[in-house]
């Protein structure tokens, strides 16, 4: 019996994971949009843990969060306008944490919470996910509704920005074996 749960416990060690990310290259970006002009704001500060459990990926766990500061438009009055608009000091971090993640055509659904601007709203994000003897590649595309998170848009000529903002998810990282 004594062997047994030695195996066991052997198979759970070398299952699970832990990702970490090249921050070098992955990143997060919005995009916003207005007749006037479109911009993407990036982050490479991504933070959490992403842990995979490689007998059952659908068993797998993210929790990842970024500052808010910490994107970056190109465009210093744009970006402190955007602190200003989703009240970064009263909500420093966009996080998204899962429940849930199942296997799809192109790849996986995950199922979590995403909170952003004092508002948690459960979202279901497709996610692909390549690895190679080194590497593991997460994309993601997926769009929020900022009045969905309570955000009054910001107008530029009277007219407002559009109330979606498209958000991408590339993450490059090493797989570590849990110690």
């Amino acid at each position: 019996m004594k062997k047994f749960i030695s195996i066991l416990f052997f198979q759970f060690l070398f299952a699970q994971s832990f990702v970490e990310f090249d921050l070098t290259k992955s990143f997060i970006s919005y995009d916003g949009k207005h007749p006037a002009h479109n911009w993407t704001g990036i982050s490479k500060d991504i933070q959490g843990t992403f842990e995979i459990n490689k007998q059952d990926l659908t068993q797998s766990k993210v929790d990842l969060f970024v500052p808010v500061f910490s994107f970056d438009s190109k465009n210093a009055n744009r970006d402190s306008n955007m602190l200003d608009v989703v009240e970064e000091y009263y909500y420093p971090f966009v996080r998204f944490t899962s429940s849930k993640i199942n296997k799809s055509e192109s790849g996986f659904d995950v199922v979590g919470n995403l909170s952003f601007h004092g508002i948690t709203k459960e979202f279901t994000i497709p996610v692909e996910l390549n690895e190679d003897n080194e590497n593991i590649i997460v994309t993601s595309d997926f769009s929020i509704m900022l009045t969905d998170f309570k955000i009054k848009r910001p107008a530029l000529l009277t007219i407002k920005i559009r109330n979606q903002v498209d958000i991408k998810v590339y993450l490059v990282g090493s797989i570590e074996n849990q110690k």
